[in-house]
């Protein structure tokens, strides 16, 4: 791809001044919790209050702008139902059902609630989903693909710059560092879709512009998108419900009604984001026909914004990625530091060999994510269905039902494989099988077989009872 958003000595001068200050603030987050133990690394101490909750909670989860970007530049305004009403759904379930019990636990992880619920085995499993559910492959991507179209490098060395600072501050300060730098980044990406939006509008015109080049279906509420394809955004949506960030901040918040107030509030600018982001990608497609949907954002601000307010976006939209690649990371590095390590390896490790092993796990789900990022470096869209189907159809079954207490033995544990293999055999199935298997998507038949697998173990149960 070649570089094509030219910065100009005033927006250099922004996004280093940006780099700066977060490397900054995570070392001042080091300071803060040194010698406090793994609580206080992994969880903040667990006193996580209402702003910072909200400001982390809708930076983490949305640094996937560059696909919402590509998906409205694609789909048009459909894309407010397929990533944000099916989504705001989630959420509002999310809060009034979950986030109380969830802080009321006093766990640590989202595998620590499987294994509360389900047992020691259906804990293991959950650890190695969780693990791979946040490697920020699509974030590291973004970031790469961000880099790459200032400076033109090649994308896996874009990549990797673009890891290794996303991760660096985590890795000093924990958690804290993460809280402090998403403060930053939520307001620095609240300016950025506020000018892009405003400057679109002003600039090029209101409903008319947009009809006049659109193309047929773009304007419309349900697009050209297929009613199994709304079904699966629909499942992949609900995926939200199993999400280890959520979990995360519910553990680290302060009380119960932190945690739910927090997700509530959090919907608010999440629809703002979304009306923001949505026609802004759809201002790109009529102003821009024919750009690679990916930069559709930053092509849009190449042709629209002068230099100083173009820099402005350009940090908003790395701060709007850099939040969401440093939490993934960390959780995953929780994955490891605490599921594994403490929970498996070690029961007696003392904090600071948690703590080291979850820097560890850190740095590993950066350079697997690296890695993962260039074999997928095609859509978006693909990476988020993908992963997105397969969380839910492997985890979201055993959570949802232990929740509302069915909790068969070895139920957990066949849900998950029954779900995991459904939904990759479903897959190389569309790769390598018939053409009719392109009919269906995985996500279907593996939410049939958690499902099933659940269903069977509750019925062997009950045998062994009788």
């Amino acid at each position: 791809m070649f570089a094509m958003l030219t910065l100009g000595s005033l927006d250099i001068a922004a996004v280093l001044l940006y780099a700066v200050v977060v490397l900054y603030i995570g070392r001042v987050a080091s300071a803060r919790g040194a010698d406090r133990g793994a609580e206080e690394f992994l969880l903040a101490g667990r006193g996580l209050g209402l702003p910072l909750f909200v400001a982390s909670l809708v930076s983490t989860w949305y640094g996937g702008i560059l696909g919402i970007g590509e998906i409205a530049y694609r789909d048009g305004v459909v894309t407010l139902l397929t990533q944000g009403g099916f989504w705001y759904i989630a959420y509002l379930l999310f809060a009034l059902l979950l986030a109380g019990r969830i802080r009321r636990s006093e766990q640590t992880t989202l595998p620590d609630e499987i294994g509360r619920m389900h047992g020691e085995t259906a804990r293991v499993i959950a650890s190695a989903l969780n693990f791979l559910n946040v490697v920020p492959i699509a974030y590291l991507l973004s970031l790469g693909l961000l880099a790459q179209i200032v400076t033109g490098w090649p994308l896996w060395l874009c990549v990797g710059l673009g890891g290794a600072v996303a991760t660096a501050y985590s890795l000093l300060g924990g958690f804290r560092a993460v809280l402090y730098t998403d403060m930053l980044q939520f307001a620095l990406m609240c300016l950025a879709v506020a000018l892009l939006m405003g400057r679109s509008v002003t600039a090029l015109g209101g409903a008319e512009y947009l009809a006049t080049r659109l193309p047929a279906g773009h304007l419309a509420p349900s697009g050209r998108i297929g009613a199994q394809e709304m079904f699966v955004w629909l499942v992949v949506a609900l995926s939200t419900l199993v999400d280890p960030n959520f979990y995360h901040r519910c553990h680290a918040a302060r009380d119960e009604r932190t945690a739910r107030r927090g997700v509530l509030l959090a919907i608010g600018f999440w629809m703002l984001f979304d009306v923001c982001t949505t026609f802004t990608s759809v201002y790109a497609r009529a102003a821009l026909p024919g750009i690679d949907a990916r930069v559709a954002l930053p092509a849009l601000a190449q042709h629209l914004l002068p230099g100083g307010l173009k820099g402005l976006f350009f940090v908003g939209l790395l701060a709007t990625v850099m939040s969401t690649v440093d939490s993934y990371c960390f959780v995953a590095g929780m994955s490891v530091g605490h599921d594994l390590y403490r929970r498996r390896l070690k029961p007696d490790a003392t904090d600071a060999q948690v703590v080291r092993a979850t820097r560890f796990g850190v740095a590993a789900s950066a350079a697997l994510a690296v890695a993962l990022s260039l074999y997928f470096r095609g859509s978006f869209k693909a990476i988020w269905k993908t992963l997105g189907s397969l969380s839910s159809a492997a985890v979201l079954v055993p959570m949802l039902l232990g929740f509302a207490g069915f909790r068969p033995r070895g139920g957990g544990a066949a849900a998950m494989l029954g779900g995991t293999v459904g939904t990759l055999g479903w897959s190389a199935l569309r790769r390598f099988g018939p053409p009719w298997a392109m009919k269906l998507e995985p996500l279907l038949p593996g939410l049939a077989l958690s499902l099933l697998g659940f269903t069977a173990a509750a019925l062997l149960a009950r045998g062994k009872r009788a």
